[in-house]
């Protein structure tokens, strides 16, 4: 990450959330985007083995929206690609191409491309968030069957090299005007990716009422890829900005074509987007105490492939900073004021895979 400039040292220095627990977890101020704020977050999934709906709502984020991305070395400013005010720069459409579409860059369906990265948050009472959580709160689950149980659920994203691991949207905003025939009506006209790694704990863990001690370290072996799909099915379309559904279900979306292939993918080039599908839960490790290894216990709850999850956001309450003093402070104006709380309804079911009832 770059150093602030001079006059972003001055910006820094007038934050009241300055000293704030999480304050040194986010990127310095208006250092990595052109605007950023606060926005809540709501999901629905389902965890196939345990046979449980999960609801989590007040997910909360730090969005950092339009990452800084000109000039390519070392950016300092937003530029919008794929537009008219300036000389275009038209990122191949990486999932949708026509069948007379060759190398020549003029047959080929375009579109204009920006990310934003987006750092979990959970607030903390008295002011401050613990940068990377995304939701920490008492489940249900269902043990060899039929036993009922609880555990407390935590998901965060990982750090690396001791920082924060964002998560990061992909936009992609489709021209219908270019290449060598029009994009039909039902290709849709925008395509948005939430995606990054997390990681999942369980504590707190009682079967039938009896407490079982996994100790403090019971989590998933190795860091789960989320991938969550803008969802128009649901009614609402995806964009960072305003917000919308995001899924992870069998069928909603198509993967790359093949690697990214842009300079402004940044560290993504290069990188094969997959198709949408449910979460993959890899198994547990770490679970127990006194020589106790319940990780096979935990794994048999938790653990298995294509677990669909269905999200909605709330649109961006821009703030030109993360108000760490209080996150659920009003934005907008007096007489249109915007507020991250009530956070956004749950969201409908995921749809299971194929074969699978209700």
């Amino acid at each position: 990450m770059k150093a602030p400039t001079p006059e972003l040292k001055a910006l820094i220095s007038d934050d009241p959330a300055e000293g704030l627990p999480g304050f040194d977890d986010l990127p310095p101020r208006l250092s990595i985007s052109q605007t950023e704020g606060i926005v809540t977050n709501s999901q629905h999934a389902v965890a196939r083995r345990a046979k449980m709906s999960i609801t989590s709502q007040q997910i909360w984020g730090g969005l950092y929206f339009g990452e800084l991305n000109d000039p390519l070395e070392n950016p300092t400013r937003y530029l919008a690609t794929c537009n008219s005010v300036r000389i275009p720069h038209c990122i191949p459409d990486p999932f949708y191409q026509p069948s007379c579409a060759t190398e020549d860059p003029a047959t080929q369906w375009v579109t204009s491309y920006f990310r934003t990265p987006l750092y979990p948050l959970k607030p903390l009472e008295g002011g401050g968030a613990e940068v990377g959580i995304l939701t920490k709160e008492k489940i249900n689950l269902i043990t060899f069957g039929a036993i009922p149980a609880t555990a407390t659920l935590t998901i965060s994203v990982p750090r690396v090299n001791g920082k924060i691991q964002p998560l990061m949207s992909h936009s992609w905003a489709r021209s219908r005007n270019r290449g060598c025939t029009n994009i039909p009506a039902d290709i849709p006209g925008a395509s948005a990716l939430v995606e990054g790694k997390i990681n999942i704990r369980l504590s707190d863990l009682t079967v039938d009422g009896v407490p079982v001690e996994l100790g403090p370290n019971c989590r998933t072996n190795r860091p789960i890829d989320l991938y969550l799909w803008g969802d128009a099915s649901a009614g609402r379309p995806y964009a960072p900005g305003s917000g919308g559904y995001l899924a992870a279900f069998d069928g909603l979306h198509p993967g790359s074509r093949g690697p990214l292939n842009d300079p402004y993918y940044f560290e993504d080039n290069g990188r094969t987007i997959p198709a949408s599908t449910g979460i993959d839960i890899p198994p547990f490790a770490n679970c127990g105490t006194s020589g106790d290894d319940l990780s096979p216990l935990v794994s048999a709850m938790a653990s298995g492939p294509n677990n669909p999850v269905r999200a909605l956001q709330g649109g961006l309450i821009a703030w030109n900073r993360i108000p760490l003093e209080d996150l659920s402070k009003c934005g907008g104006s007096p007489t249109r004021p915007v507020c991250p709380l009530p956070g956004p309804e749950v969201p409908p079911m995921p749809p299971l895979p194929d074969g699978e009832g209700q």
